[in-house]
């Protein structure tokens, strides 16, 4: 009797402190994490007449909209804070225009995540989630990271960037883009795994990141694209989690 009353206390108190540990989580408040200038930086930061490549607006960034030239330079803008655990949500939707030298290609942009060096660099190591007509949700390993894909199947593949070829691509599970507005959501836990959902659907998973010298890749700043097209991302958030280690 002592020992069932032991266990049944046992387990009730595991119980509730596992779903106070999840509320704990799942309450943590949503933030913008390009909120202001001090939490951000552009590159490049000078161009031909001062002109914009980033317009920053709340929780609203637009790109190249104000581009007066038929050639554009790829920007970036980065976070100076580093992220580990997280969920990232924004939306995004292409302009009309295209500039060279991609003038005659998909409309191209990106989110890299886990940056931790180079981010003065247009591609810095990282890991990125596509956003590329047709192609958004595809997966890209830049420069170093190494990473255990996880296939539609449930088995995995290895991508190793710090060998020969350091930009390397896996293709979304399927294509889930609309016209107009997408949404896209990044789940990161460290260098645990990463998902990666378009318009509400699971269309790329990794995990067990690792930096070039084998040791665990767990964060990093968070970049957004600009490559040659008009682009408008809004209603950028992100909710920062406890670690489970």
């Amino acid at each position: 009797m002592r020992v069932a009353l032991f266990f049944t206390f046992y387990f009730f108190i595991t119980f509730h402190m596992l779903s106070a540990q999840e509320s704990n989580r799942s309450n943590t408040i949503w933030e913008n994490p390009f909120k202001s200038e001090t939490y951000y930086q552009i590159t490049p930061s000078k161009t031909v007449r001062n002109q914009k490549i980033f317009e920053v607006k709340g929780k609203k960034i637009k790109a190249l909209f104000d581009w007066e030239d038929k050639k554009a330079p790829f920007g970036m803008i980065v976070t100076k804070k580093e992220y580990g655990y997280y969920n990232l949500e924004f939306k995004y939707k292409w302009g009309k225009r295209k500039f060279e030298p991609r003038a005659k290609e998909k409309r191209d942009a990106g989110i890299l995540f886990h940056i931790q060096k180079n981010r003065n660099e247009i591609w810095p190591s990282s890991l990125e989630c596509q956003i590329q007509e047709g192609d958004t949700g595809d997966l890209w390993v830049i420069k170093g990271p190494k990473v255990s894909v996880v296939l539609e199947d449930g088995t995995t593949k290895f991508i190793d960037s710090s060998q020969k070829q350091k930009y390397l691509r896996n293709i979304k599970f399927n294509n889930y883009e609309n016209k107009g507005w997408n949404l896209v959501r990044l789940e990161v836990r460290g260098s645990e795994s990463a998902k990666f959902y378009v318009n509400g659907h699971l269309v790329n998973e990794i995990k067990d990141f690792l930096k070039d010298d084998d040791s665990p890749l767990t964060k990093g700043s968070i970049l957004l694209q600009a490559e040659g097209a008009e682009i408008t991302y809004k209603n950028i958030r992100i909710q920062e989690l406890a670690s489970t280690k």
